[in-house]
């Protein structure tokens, strides 16, 4: 009598092909999931990159077109038409027409401070007629808008006119805002929750044409390129 040979996988096979898949699969999956991360990684960088940049222009526009008009009388009784310290800076500026309130308003952005950290602010609204000392203008109602979170510090700086009719160096207040500066810098550290940290900022300001003018809008141009040629820079 011929004896048939045995048919099948045995044990021992069957749980080396199944470690096997199962060794497999794990390893294709952890390709997945490792290509998500880096693409949701991406992403969040595109965002915040994205996000900066819309912050950046909506700032660089805004005041590269301050208006020299008066925001109110200073201490010596004269219009100033330009703030500026280490934490703000206040200007008028006219809005765009599509936003639906076209014209001069008085415009401040500001670095502000709460319990979850710093936070950069901008604030707008018309002009008021001072026609009555005691009226509230748009400005003086407005609600403030968070335009960046996640600071750890940041300052303005200005580039004044001299007296000598020259620039002056980088300073940390206006001494006379009852002129335009020629430019002003905001320079940015974000924490460590920030996504992307914040490229240095530097505006020339739009000047009043004349002979003065025309010298003082040339030095700012200057000015700005020597920076971004140096120190400053934008995004990639």
């Amino acid at each position: 009598m011929v004896s048939s040979k045995q048919q099948g996988f045995t044990l021992i096979e069957v749980i080396v092909v199944f470690t096997l898949l199962a060794m497999i699969m794990a390893m294709i999956f952890s390709g997945l999931d490792s290509g998500r991360r880096t693409a949701e990684k991406g992403e969040k960088r595109i965002e915040a990159i994205s996000e900066m940049r819309m912050v950046q222009g909506v700032i660089r526009r805004q005041m590269s077109r301050a208006l020299a008009v008066g925001i109110e009388e200073n201490e010596e009784g004269q219009m100033a038409v330009f703030y500026g310290d280490e934490d703000s800076v206040t200007f008028v500026s006219l809005m765009p027409g599509y936003l639906g309130n076209a014209g001069p308003h008085i415009q401040k952005i500001e670095i502000a401070s709460d319990s979850d950290g710093q936070f950069l602010q901008y604030r707008h609204g018309s002009l008021s007629n001072y026609d009555d000392e005691d009226e509230q203008s748009g400005f003086d109602e407005a609600e403030p808008i968070v335009l960046m979170e996640n600071i750890r510090s940041g300052r303005f700086s200005f580039i004044e006119v001299g007296e000598d009719g020259f620039p002056t160096d980088w300073v940390s207040e206006i001494e006379n805002n009852t002129v335009m500066p020629m430019m002003v810098q905001l320079d940015i550290e974000m924490n460590d929750r920030a996504k992307e940290g914040w490229p240095l900022m530097q505006v020339a300001m739009q000047i009043d044409a004349s002979s003065s003018g025309t010298r003082r809008r040339r030095s700012a141009v200057n000015l700005i390129n020597q920076n971004r040629s140096g120190k400053g820079g934008e995004l990639q």
